[in-house]
C-alpha cells in the first residue's frame, strides 16, 4: 500500500490492516468493527528490500482506541518515530516514543535499535485522534551475520549486542536521518522497481546511522544520554529560539549570540550531536517547521516560506524540495 501525499483523504480499513499480504497475521482485540470499517486515516506501507531486510512505514491517524497484537519472530529492528505516541510492546520491552515539546510546538523524534532473539508477542494500543509517523526497518540475524565484516573493530561487540534478547539502544536521530525517514514515508509513486530502489537507498542510510551510533555509544539508556546535561540544555535552548523565529533568516552568528555560545562552540555542539554544520542545522530545522505548518495547519506556501525565513516563495520551494524530495504543494 503506497503512502499518498494526500494522506488526509485516504483510509485504511480493518481488512486492510489484518490481511495485508506483507504483514504478519494480526489478532484484533478491539474495538468491535466490521471488516470494511475504516480504522486509520492515512496509509501504511510495507516494502521487502531483499531477503532478510524489509521496511514498514506509517503516516496515519487512529480513528478508534485500537488494540491489536501479533506474534513476532527473532529479528533486529531499527525504528524512527517522528510524531505521535502509542503504547507498543515487544514482549516486556516498551518501544520508545517521541516527545512533544510544547514550548517549541514540535515533536522530538526518537530512534531505537533492538535485538529480539526468540518469538515474542507484539501489542499495540492506540488512542483515537493520534497521528503517528514512523519508519520501522526489520533485519534478520542471518542478514547481519552475512554483511557484518569480521575485520570491523565493532564486530564482536555488535554480535554480543544481537546475541542478547531484547537488548536495545535509543538516541535522538540526526536531521539527515529524519529527512531520510520523511522521504520513505512520502516516497513518490513510480514503477515498482524504481520505488523499491528509492526506498532501499534511504533504508541503507538509516541503517548506517544506527550502526554508526552503536559504534560511538555502546551504552543503553535514555535517548540523548550520550550527551552531557549541559549539551542537552543548550540543544533545547537552540530549538526553542529557532522555534520562536519567523520572517527572517537566522544566521549562525545570531543563534550563537542568543544561546550564549561562541560560533565555534555552537558548531562543535551541533556537529557532535547531529553531524551537521550550524547553517545546515538551521536550514533543516526551519524547513521542518514550515513543513509542519503546511501539513498540520494548512498554511499557504507564502506563509510557510515566511515562517522558515524565506522572503521568496520560489527560493523556499527550491530549498524545500531539495530537503524533502517533495515540493511544498505535494504535502499540502
Amino acid at each position: 500500500m503506497f503512502v499518498p501525499t494526500d494522506h488526509q483523504r485516504h483510509y485504511v480499513t480493518k481488512e486492510d490492516l489484518i490481511r495485508h499480504a506483507d504483514t504478519r497475521p494480526v489478532r484484533w482485540l478491539g474495538p468491535r468493527l466490521e471488516t470494511e470499517d475504516p480504522v486509520l486515516r492515512g496509509a501504511i506501507h510495507f516494502v521487502k528490500i531483499e531477503d532478510g531486510l524489509s521496511v514498514h512505514c506509517s503516516n496515519a491517524e487512529d480513528l478508534h482506541d485500537l488494540k491489536i497484537e501479533s506474534d513476532t519472530e527473532p529479528r533486529l529492528c531499527v525504528s524512527l518515530f517522528l510524531e505521535g505516541e502509542v503504547e507498543a510492546y515487544v514482549g516486556p520491552f516498551r518501544v520508545p516514543m517521541p516527545r512533544y515539546d510544547a514550548a517549541a510546538r514540535r515533536w522530538q523524534p526518537v530512534a531505537t535499535v533492538y535485538s529480539q532473539n526468540r518469538p515474542e508477542k507484539f501489542v499495540r494500543q492506540a488512542r483515537r485522534g493520534v497521528r503517528l509517523k514512523k519508519v520501522v526497518i526489520t533485519v534478520s540475524h542471518a542478514w547481519v551475520r552475512t554483511y557484518l565484516d569480521a575485520t570491523d573493530p565493532d564486530h564482536a561487540a555488535f554480535l554480543d549486542f544481537t546475541a542478547e534478547h531484547m537488548t536495545h539502544m535509543s538516541w535522538w536521530p540526526s536531521s539527515h536521518a529524519i529527512s531520510l525517514a520523511e522521504q520513505i514515508i512520502a516516497a513518490p509513486g513510480r514503477s515498482p522497481f524504481q520505488h523499491r530502489l528509492y526506498i532501499a537507498g534511504r533504508v541503507y542510510g538509516l541503517l548506517e546511522e544506527a550502526f554508526r551510533h552503536f559504534s560511538e555509544n555502546r551504552s543503553e539508556g535514555d535517548p540523548g544520554a550520550h550527551g552531557s546535561g549541559q549539551d542537552r540544555q543548550r540543544l533545547r535552548a537552540i530549538e526553542h529560539y529557532l522555534g520562536s523565529q519567523k520572517g527572517h533568516w537566522v544566521t549562525a552568528e545570531e543563534l550563537a549570540r542568543h544561546t550564549g555560545m561562541s560560533q565555534n562552540s555552537l558548531q562543535r555542539l551541533l556537529s557532535r550531536s547531529y553531524g551537521l554544520s550550524t547553517s545546515r542545522f538551521i536550514r533543516r530545522f526551519m524547513l521542518e517547521k514550515a513543513r509542519e505548518a503546511l501539513e498540520r495547519d494548512s498554511a499557504t506556501i507564502a506563509d510557510a516560506a515566511h515562517l522558515a525565513g524565506y522572503s521568496s516563495p520560489a527560493n523556499f520551494s527550491t530549498a524545500f524540495k531539495r530537503e524533502f524530495g517533495l515540493s511544498p504543494k505535494q504535502v499540502t
